[in-house]
This record gives structure tokens, sequence and C-alpha cells, in this order.
């Protein structure tokens, strides 16, 4: 059994030779890397980069596995909900070696039609398979989970945070429970893969009142790189 300090990855993504927010990736790989106790080696990366790619570093190799860009884009999405994988409180939350749980789930998510999985934890909404969820409620301030509870730390959300809060938006941290869900004016779905999605269904239940004022703030902010 592969256990979860055996390596520490991140995804990004890659067009044409150009990375982009690499540095902000680099960075959260090095803070993950501390977490699970692995010494970085130099990374250098290939030439002529394009898709999603995975830099994983196990064993003191550093190795690169690029997807095509599988699923669109900004799009509206169909959820369905899961129970969130756990590990310890220090390992919960990194992007580590024991990710099958994580890739059992997208499995699941395409067999059933769906575009994405949510992940619960407490009767809270934690993360995603391969996304972070923000949810706008209808007093206008934007809703992250609670970094307590064990979310992975999102470079996408880290991107469109200042534009979120330039744009008169208080963000915090809390609980993301039923009521909250089901209040939500907009719920959106950050993610290397998926852009800024637009959560519109989650377990068959219809999610927010169409608007898309976040969503398209998070479009704005992370760039002509993900069109």
């Amino acid at each position: 059994m592969v256990g979860p300090k055996s390596a520490v990855f991140t995804t990004v993504r890659a067009r044409n030779g150009v990375v982009y927010h690499l540095e902000n990736h680099l960075n959260r790989l090095k803070r993950h890397a501390i977490t699970l106790g692995i010494k970085l080696p130099e990374i250098s990366l290939p030439e002529n980069l394009h898709g999603l790619v995975k830099i994983k570093i196990e064993n003191n190799n550093v190795t690169f596995e690029t997807k095509p860009f599988y699923q669109e884009i900004h799009m509206d999405a169909e959820g369905v909900s899961f129970k969130a994988p756990r590990w310890t409180r220090k390992i919960t939350g990194t992007k580590h070696g024991d990710w099958e749980p994580y890739k059992q789930i997208t499995n699941q998510v395409f067999e059933a039609g769906a575009d994405v999985g949510l992940l619960i934890h407490e009767h809270c909404i934690i993360d995603g398979d391969r996304v972070m969820p923000i949810v706008l409620d209808e007093d206008g301030v934007v809703w992250i989970s609670d970094s307590k509870l064990g979310g992975v730390e999102s470079v996408t959300f880290e991107i469109c945070k200042p534009e979120i809060e330039k744009s008169g938006f208080i963000i915090s941290e809390g609980r993301l429970n039923e009521r909250l869900v089901a209040r939500a004016k907009e719920i959106v779905l950050l993610g290397t893969g998926m852009g800024a999605a637009r959560l519109t269904v989650l377990d068959d239940v219809e999610i927010g009142d169409d608007s898309n004022t976040l969503q398209q703030i998070c479009i704005m902010a992370l760039g002509s790189g993900w069109k």
C-alpha cells in the first residue's frame, strides 16, 4: 500500500509551452512537501508542454504526466456529493502520495454522467475532487470552507482572490453547510482543469439563482490562458 508521505504533486495548466501560474504551484508544492517531510529536488520543466501536467516528486525523482484538456472550462457543472476521504489532520489537505481515493471518486463522477464530485465532511462541503467550491450568499459574502476541515489549498482560488476582493466582495471562512448551499446565489468551482465553473445542480437539486457575477469575476482573474 502506498502511503501519503511517499510523494507530493501539483497539476499545472500549460498551453504551447507556456505554463500558467507556475510560481504559485511550485510554492504550494514546497509547502506541502515540508508538511509531508519530502525533500524537493531541482525541478526543470520539459519544453513545449501542453495540457494538464502533473508534476510529481517521489523517491527524490521528478516525473511529468501530461493529459489533454479533457473537460470544458468555465462550464455550467452538475455535481454529485461523496464522503470526503480522510487521513490524519496533518496529511489531510495536502497533495500527497495516497491519491487513489480521489481518483476513484472522479471515476464515479464520470460514470454517473456528472461533471464534478463535491466532498462532504461533518455535513459540510469541504472540497471537490478536482475543484475548490466558493459560495456567494444572498448577503453578498463569498464563503470558502474553513481550512481546518481539510480542503486542499487551491492555487486557482489564490489567483482569483484579489479580483474577488477588488470587486467589493468580503471573503469569509466557515462551514459550507446545507443551509448555506441551499440559500446560495451562486456557487463557483475553481480548479486547474475546470477554470471557473458554475455549479447548477447538486444531487439533482438546482443550485443558485442563475446569476453568474462571481463566475465572471473569476474568469477575468484567470486571464487569457484559460480560454
